[in-house]
């Protein structure tokens, strides 16, 4: 029969492989969609053209503008922009936008509004990996002694 301590050691350990499990899954996961996120975000870069637009207002203080501009072909297009920029009203600012789907594609020319959300998620990404191997490490190296950490 094993002691108390030792089975409470034991799901100590079974908890951070398990955690570390998830974790670098989830992390994993995120850092892979944000490799495939830039792919796109470089293709964008590549083939959109860039104009000049104007904040018409701001949607929810400087951080949220709507932003209105006037593509190559003549379409007026007025779309809101998120939260990764900091402008005023009436501000002059550069817009790029895919000329087959302008509404859907445009976004202020800065970095932040192109490459912001990204760099994020990123973040949030090799966060969730690193603590996914800081939980895994201790844990497989217990359970490959037979020992544990309390």
């Amino acid at each position: 029969m094993t002691s108390e301590s030792a089975r409470a050691a034991a799901r100590h350990m079974e908890m951070l492989i398990l955690k570390g499990i998830v974790f670098t899954v989830v992390g994993t996961c995120m850092l892979i969609g944000v490799f495939m996120w830039a792919q796109s975000t470089r293709a964008f870069l590549r083939t959109s053209i860039v104009v000049p637009g104007r904040v018409v207002k701001l949607n929810a203080g400087p951080h949220h503008p709507e932003i209105a501009f006037t593509t190559l072909a003549g379409e007026h297009v007025e779309y809101p922009q998120g939260g990764d920029v900091s402008v005023p009203d009436g501000a002059t600012v550069e817009v790029r936008y895919a000329p087959e789907a302008p509404a859907m594609t445009a976004r202020m020319n800065t970095f932040g509004a192109i490459w912001g959300g990204m760099l994020t998620l990123g973040g949030m990404g090799a966060v969730f990996f690193l603590a996914g191997i800081g939980h895994l490490w201790p844990g497989v190296r217990a359970w490959r002694s037979g020992r544990t950490r309390a």
